[in-house]
């Protein structure tokens, strides 16, 4: 916890330092500054987002009884994209946790 807050301090402060001392004002660095004014928005989204997608049901294969199985988008993503990533099992792990 102490090393993320840590690397998350020091890249809010570098992104201050380089847009508003700087005065590094591009497509990029608007991004930050809309999103940046908007904290309530990005929180709201971050909770609406994941049980959004939770809704979504794709189709997985048949399960051993011969029923249909289904998987959600999260698992979708992990299983079809992450999972299939070269290397042992972890790098997939980070790569999901990287995307999320």
């Amino acid at each position: 916890m102490l090393y993320t807050t840590g690397l998350a301090t020091m890249t809010i402060g570098g992104m201050i330092w380089f847009i508003e001392v700087q005065g590094v004002k591009n497509k990029l660095t608007q991004f930050f500054d809309v999103f940046g004014k908007n904290p309530l928005f990005i929180f709201v989204l971050s909770g609406i987002l994941p049980r959004f997608l939770g809704l979504f049901r794709i189709p997985d294969g048949l399960a051993d009884d011969g029923t249909k199985k289904y998987i959600d988008a999260f698992g979708w993503f992990y299983k079809y994209v992450c999972a299939q990533v070269p290397g042992i099992p972890e790098v997939g792990s980070f790569a999901y946790s990287l995307c999320f």
